[in-house]
């Protein structure tokens, strides 16, 4: 007799636990619907008023902030089995970084140097320009394609 009362109990707890997540469910689809928070439905209408108390974030004051700049990581290398050096660039300057499993640590900072935008053109340059600024005038065979 006490096999069947433990397992009624058991039956009417787990029953009590569905229902409850199947009524929370519900209202958080209806809220979520509206277009609210997720978690102003469940909450009583007499007590959803105190949200109006909080100020709602707007997504549009995310989008007026300015967006960072972003760290380019210029070079890296190892320098042991868990030690790296990095060339990081970040707001116009460079920095090299000193990165193991304890930390980064900044070994040294300078001023990242100006871009410089040069195109070379095959038909600008020929083998006599490149053996000029050499000071080379040795003969060399011509390049061949290998593709």
């Amino acid at each position: 007799m006490d096999d069947v009362l433990v397992a009624l109990r058991m039956i009417v707890a787990l029953a009590a636990v569905l229902g409850l997540l199947l009524f929370l469910s519900r209202r958080l689809q209806k809220a979520g619907a509206k277009g609210g928070s997720p978690l102003d439905g469940l909450l009583p209408k007499k007590l959803g008023r105190l949200s109006v108390l909080r100020p709602p974030r707007s997504s549009a004051s995310k989008s007026a902030r300015p967006r960072p700049e972003k760290i380019t990581v210029v070079a890296r290398t190892g320098i042991g089995a868990k030690a790296q050096l990095v060339v990081a660039e970040f707001g116009g300057i460079r920095y090299v970084l000193g990165v193991t499993e304890g930390g980064v640590s900044v070994v040294d900072t300078q001023e990242a140097p100006a871009e410089i935008d040069e195109t070379i053109d095959d038909e600008t340059i020929d083998d006599e320009t490149i053996d000029d600024e050499r000071g080379d005038d040795t003969e060399r065979p011509p390049l061949t394609s290998v593709a």
